[in-house]
């Protein structure tokens, strides 16, 4: 979805023959190939047979619930407990209301009666199960690691810049000249890094188990408004024109503070009367935001590395954070970003986020 080619590898466990020449017919159409570039099916038609398959190289298992080793949910479970990170998709002959909503609860990504599939269906399942995935995925390793970081924050680095503070604080009080100075460099230092440190901390407690918010519906047009409205405060020579209105996309409540953050980047970089544009395509699954302004720009040799920890532009008074934080959170939503040039020269973000109805 970013230029580089892309293949979706699925692994199918069926045990009619018949079955699986129809699945392979729906994946051939040519109009399948519309999110990957090229669809490879491994058939297999036994959970034995599937379980000595290298399970890594595939991105989702299409599962028939009656095989030789089990039927209905049976079946699942036991897929469910050997693919643990492989997302499932299930295939049946069993038109059940209560079957498919246990099969759901159970883990699969969704669930589909054989006598009602064809090609859109299964093409539009594919999609919605990759994104869900690599959604649950990504937050699920997201929230072990900011767990993980958030304790060392707490007890080893801001428990010692507080008494470095309260130190320094002491000594701004008893001293004089250029001495008096120094302490007060040292509290005033102290005090941004507590600030920044408990930032971070705030996004580390969003992303953990305790304090993670909800991936919920959220109006694109309404939230870059609040975004825009940040960076008109740092300045008011910038503009920002908001072409998005009615759109909706799955993300939680610092979705702004990402807009934000691109906003506030291209008024440090392209300057206080910077314009920027917004503008978003609704895809199939996707929805794709473009923040484009009219500054210098971001050579070609940087555009990857900018999303990178501690990364900072030429002249930046910044610590890097910024667009780390933007690139985590969007990869935590189970969308993408990237950079371009902009059709006025300057920097454009494409951001892309799952699109809810």
């Amino acid at each position: 979805m970013n230029g580089t080619a892309t293949t979706l590898n699925l692994l199918l466990a069926e045990d009619n023959p018949g079955d699986a020449k129809l699945v392979e017919h729906h994946l051939s159409r040519s109009d399948a190939y519309g999110f990957v570039d090229d669809i490879a099916l491994t058939h297999v038609e036994s959970l034995a047979e599937a379980e000595r398959c290298d399970t890594e190289r595939y991105d989702l298992l299409l599962l028939d619930l009656g095989l030789p080793e089990s039927t209905g949910l049976e079946t699942l479970d036991r897929a469910a407990d050997t693919f643990v990170d492989l997302p499932i998709l299930v295939l049946t002959g069993m038109q059940d209301h209560e079957t498919s909503m246990a099969a759901i609860q159970r883990g699969a990504q969704d669930y589909l009666p054989k006598s009602e599939l064809d090609g859109d269906r299964l093409l539009r399942a594919l999609r919605y199960a990759i994104v869900r995935s690599r959604q649950q995925r990504t937050l699920q390793r997201r929230k072990d690691q900011m767990e993980f970081f958030n304790s060392i924050l707490q007890h080893d680095m801001l428990n010692g810049m507080n008494v470095i503070q309260a130190r320094g604080e002491l000594l701004a009080d008893r001293l004089d000249g250029d001495d008096r100075e120094y302490a007060e460099t040292i509290v005033n230092w102290s005090d941004d890094i507590i600030d920044l440190t408990e930032k971070v901390r705030s996004v580390l407690k969003t992303l953990s188990e305790d304090g993670m918010t909800e991936i919920e519906r959220r109006a694109l047009g309404e939230v870059l408004d609040g975004a825009a409205d940040r960076a008109r405060r740092v300045s008011d020579d910038c503009t920002v024109d908001n072409h998005v209105e009615d759109i909706h996309v799955a993300a939680d409540e610092l979705l702004e503070d990402v807009f934000g953050n691109l906003f506030l980047n291209a008024v440090e970089h392209a300057g206080e009367d910077v314009s920027v544009d917004v503008t978003a395509t609704v895809e199939d699954v996707f929805v794709r935001v473009r923040i484009a302004d009219d500054g210098p720009g971001v050579p070609p040799e940087q555009r990857r590395r900018i999303f990178q920890r501690g990364e900072k532009g030429s002249g930046s008074s910044g610590t890097g954070f910024g667009l780390y934080f933007v690139d985590s959170m969007v990869e935590s939503y189970g969308g993408t970003i990237w950079v371009e040039e902009s059709d006025q020269g300057g920097a454009a973000f494409v951001i892309e986020l799952p699109r809810t109805e």
